[in-house]
């Protein structure tokens, strides 16, 4: 007698992180509620002390992680000057602190002249409390050991960045950033441009692309849900790749080679995407590319379709 198979549950669900969870906490919290052999991922890691809008890749939404954790992110941050640690937040040992008075210097007009020189594309250094590797190794596991090692600068950006509430020494600012972005060494270079330093004491996401802080579940709720199963609350996997350039196939014939592996002749109209969803019919084939290729001669160039994941 064939074992009945389990329902297939696909899509993205937007969790409110609570604090004292690592992202790979929630998808082990999840995931026992879901059937068995049903894959579950995170799209971007959240601190165990930070809170806030943590996606979670439900069956097929885990092939799109990678294109969905591109996307903006917007966080909401407390930072608190007058000293540095070695995470670069309130957790780790105090490294420097500025004098009483030094601190005192420090006004509102210093900190909105400062402020500009992170926005846009900024070159930041990662901090050793992160899971960014080195010749292979977590860099937060050789911080673990009592090692630290040169990191590298990467390029970054800062599509903009607000103070929101100001009470020295403290100050709260709204950050909307590219995906790679840390906030800690953000607030870090910050505080060190001011001349007193400076550190992250407390952090909440509040968007991830259109995932918001406003229609997310928290990681109980969304728990309890899934126990009861109610899967009501999955966004579909489109919502997480919207961004990303639309193909809508013509033919029948189009959609069998696609599907197939097959590649497709667009026309000449449209633009080269390295990423694009592909639709037939109004359903979600999958991710595809498009290049210009020649095709008899090199003055005959057509716009082709190669399929890279689908999802049928």
């Amino acid at each position: 007698m064939n074992e009945k198979r389990p329902p297939e549950i696909n899509g993205f669900l937007n969790v409110y992180k609570p604090v004292d969870y690592t992202s790979h906490d929630v998808v082990a919290v999840l995931r026992r509620h879901l059937p068995r052999k049903t894959k579950v991922g995170h799209t971007g890691t959240l601190d165990p002390q930070a809170t806030g809008v943590l996606p979670i890749c439900i069956g097929k939404a885990t092939r799109l992680a990678e294109y969905f954790t591109a996307m903006p992110k917007t966080y909401l941050g407390e930072l608190t000057l007058g000293s540095s640690t070695t995470t670069y937040d309130k957790w780790g040992k105090v490294t420097g602190q500025a004098a009483p008075e030094q601190l005192a210097m420090v006004k509102e007009e210093a900190l909105l002249a400062v402020l500009p020189q992170f926005t846009g594309y900024i070159q930041q250094v990662p901090p050793m409390m992160s899971a960014v590797k080195i010749d292979g190794q977590k860099l937060y596991k050789l911080a673990r050991a009592g090692v630290e090692v040169e990191r590298p600068a990467r390029e970054v950006r800062i599509f903009s960045l607000k103070i929101k509430k100001l009470a020295l020494p403290q100050v709260q600012l709204e950050i909307c950033c590219s995906s790679g972005t840390y906030i800690r060494s953000l607030f870090h270079d910050i505080g060190s441009a001011l001349g007193v330093g400076g550190h992250m004491s407390a952090l909440e996401r509040l968007a991830v692309g259109s995932f918001a802080y406003t229609q997310s579940l928290p990681l109980a709720e969304a728990e309890a849900r899934l126990q009861a199963g109610d899967y009501s609350a999955l966004q579909p996997l489109e919502i997480g790749i919207a961004h990303l350039p639309l193909i809508e196939l013509q033919t029948e014939t189009d959609f069998q080679h696609a599907i197939h592996g097959r590649e497709v002749v667009l026309g000449l109209s449209e633009a080269e995407a390295p990423a694009c969803r592909v639709f037939y019919q109004g359903r979600l084939l999958g991710i595809g590319e498009t290049r210009y290729e020649a095709q008899g001669c090199a003055c005959n160039e057509m716009l082709l379709l190669h399929m890279d994941k689908v999802l049928l």
